[in-house]
């Protein structure tokens, strides 16, 4: 790798901690002369050159006589060192991710213990060895954390960032929707460039880039743990979308619909009752074509 080849230079001398810096972070400098210092550290065995000269002249073994380069050492040393930390921030850095698919749900928990219920056709990413020094994450998806108190907990998604002491909430962020629901303590949500404070029973919503902050909600979890999505003046594609997502089937409809706000709900568990339920208040007729794929009409 570059950084490498760059690294081996500045170990063997031929370029300064600032023209390195150029091709590294500091945090990866610092790094690397830990490294280094831990490893003049180390000693080598005694080595009793007669008593070993002696030993090879009993055995009178012929060899071929081979000329040593001791130039090309100091690269070699820099190259091994250069391999023990790529391999160091290959562990340090590795992403541990959890994904649901199509008509799944998952939970699972993170290493402090906070839980986290993975909604279908989403995904978690973050670095478990970093964890104890910085409790953040990645998010596609939709997702609902039940977060042990301590240091500050982040979800960082496309749209948006949450972030939260100890508290419980769901994030869901779609193409350009985004949403964020408060079920206990407060949650504050950085959006652009804004920090929206957002406490138990409110909702703050992003919709092709219009914002909307709620405080009525009711609930006291998300109505997709249930097995029932529900929509307030959603757009209809939203809506197919995700009842795509719950039965992993395709539907095919009128795209002149796709823009109609909907406000209702349908199950997870009974498709020809969700149908229904996404069907008639547009005075839709459906079709189940294969147990893939539905038309409306």
């Amino acid at each position: 790798m570059k950084d490498n080849y760059f690294l081996a230079k500045w170990l063997n001398g031929e370029i300064t901690e600032d023209e390195l810096l150029k091709h590294v972070s500091e945090e990866e400098l610092r790094t690397y002369k830990k490294i280094v210092s831990t490893t003049k550290n180390l000693k080598t065995p005694n080595f009793n050159t007669e008593e070993n000269l002696e030993k090879i002249k009993a055995t009178k073994v012929k060899s071929k006589v081979k000329k040593l380069s001791l130039f090309k050492y100091p690269f070699r040393i820099a190259a091994m060192l250069a391999v023990l930390i790529s391999s160091y921030y290959f562990i340090t850095n590795k992403t541990t991710s959890y994904t649901s698919n199509l008509a799944e749900k998952t939970t699972f928990e993170l290493p402090d213990n906070s839980k986290v219920e993975l909604n279908a056709d989403s995904e978690i990413t973050f670095k478990a060895k970093n964890w104890k020094n910085a409790r953040e994450l990645n998010l596609k998806g939709e997702a609902f954390f039940s977060v042990k108190k301590g240091s500050k907990f982040t979800v960082n998604t496309t749209l948006g960032a949450v972030s939260v002491l100890g508290t419980k909430f769901n994030v869901v962020v779609r193409d350009t929707y985004f949403e964020v629901n408060c079920y206990e303590g407060l949650v504050s949500v950085q959006y652009n460039n804004e920090v929206i404070k957002v406490p138990l029973g409110s909702s703050f919503k992003v919709l092709n880039a219009t914002s909307e902050f709620s405080d009525s909600n009711t609930e006291t979890k998300p109505s997709w743990l249930q097995n029932n999505s529900s929509f307030k003046s959603m757009p209809y594609k939203y809506v197919i979308k995700e009842l795509e997502r719950q039965f992993n089937i395709t539907i095919v409809y009128d795209l002149k619909n796709e823009n109609t706000l909907f406000t209702g709900n349908f199950t997870h568990t009974n498709l020809e009752m969700a149908l229904k339920a996404i069907s008639i208040p547009l005075n839709l007729e459906f079709k189940i074509i294969s147990n893939q794929k539905v038309s409306l009409y």
